[in-house]
């Protein structure tokens, strides 16, 4: 991190963050910084509580959600504002990328207008100066003949170019964070490269931080500065992209990245690497580490006692262990027995796959 970058509040900062569903408890104790002009990845499989962490922190989940813990956005505590203040001062400071550009726009309005209300409703411009600053804006995502394109309605642009606009929607009055909750999981792969392409050439000029939602760890690879790691609602592993594929300290993580391995340059034929069973039921709150039923590591320890994030100590090269930390009694590279105080050395009957 440069030290014009360690001067500036953080895009984000989470901390004690935690979400129910009812009885289902979504998000543990989450804690997460994402810095200015850097991209922070949250990856995990479905139902790991990364949607849920990111959308808490731009405070889009439905009112069901109970939410507690302190979320501050370039350093303002917007946990403690209330549901109206925060909707007049969200785009200040955060843009949204969804998903699904199709949902997210209105499809009876042209995309220009969309654009253009940003500006109107939270810049002060004029109708006419709000057009011009909408074609800018599309232009400024490389979307070519932008003042064309403003005049189209969403249906008839490609997938691409509607998340072209999402984009440029997110980016336009620059602020502090950007939430991508996986926008190119629907794109085929060359449109999802020039996303990433353009993403890419954005952040380099722009003071925002990212915190980008993906399950997909070549888009990490590809795009991150820093991953974090879920499973089962809690933040398990996080670090440097290059200290995280280069080594992984969780044993969840180390599958996940066992599978793109094979994905990418296993033998043609061979059956791919998959993490055996299944995660926790939601709303079941094990009484130790949630992946020890799925982890061939695990021992008496890890099915009584849930482990805290803690710094993984062992040498990654020069500067590469700095921040990372996991949740795990029994660290790859470590052996078993040799981790912890608390550890016997015995399997956990049954919990070995």
């Amino acid at each position: 991190m440069t030290a014009e970058l360690a001067e500036r509040e953080p895009a984000l900062e989470v901390t004690d963050l935690n979400v129910r569903y009812g009885r289902m408890h979504a998000v543990r104790d989450a804690c997460l910084i994402v810095p200015a002009g850097r991209v922070v990845t949250l990856i995990g499989e479905t139902g790991s509580g990364k949607s849920s962490l990111a959308l808490a922190a731009a405070r889009l989940l439905p009112s069901s959600a109970t939410i507690t813990g302190r979320v501050a956005i370039a350093g303002r505590d917007t946990s403690g504002l209330g549901s109206g203040e925060f909707r007049r001062v969200r785009a200040s400071l955060l843009g949204c990328i969804a998903q699904d550009a199709m949902a997210a726009l209105n499809p009876v309005v042209p995309v220009g207008r969309q654009v253009g209300e940003l500006f109107t409703q939270h810049a002060g411009m004029s109708r006419q100066q709000a057009r011009e600053a909408a074609v800018a804006a599309l232009a400024q995502v490389e979307i070519r003949h932008p003042a064309a394109v403003a005049r189209l309605y969403p249906h008839q642009l490609s997938g691409g170019m509607r998340q072209r606009v999402m984009i440029a929607m997110a980016v336009a009055l620059s602020p502090p964070l950007i939430v991508a909750d996986e926008p190119t999981t629907a794109l085929d792969v060359s449109t999802q490269a020039e996303i990433l392409a353009l993403i890419g050439e954005l952040r380099g000029r722009m003071r925002s931080g990212f915190l980008w939602i993906t399950h997909d760890m070549g888009v990490v690879a590809e795009l991150a500065d820093w991953a974090a790691v879920m499973y089962a609602g809690r933040i398990v592993e996080q670090g440097p992209v290059e200290t995280i594929f280069d080594a992984p300290a969780h044993p969840y993580t180390e599958g996940l990245l066992r599978t793109r391995r094979d994905l990418r340059s296993g033998p043609v034929g061979a059956p791919l690497f998959q993490i055996p069973g299944s995660p926790p039921s939601p709303g079941e709150e094990p009484a130790g580490c949630a992946f020890a039923p799925r982890c061939s590591r695990a021992t008496q320890v890890c099915a009584e006692v849930d482990p805290g994030l803690e710094p993984v100590r062992r040498d990654v090269g020069e500067g590469g262990s700095f921040g990372h930390v996991a949740a795990c009694h029994h660290p790859v590279g470590r052996s078993a027995g040799a981790s912890s105080g608390l550890a016997q050395g015995r399997s956990v009957e049954g919990q070995r796959p």
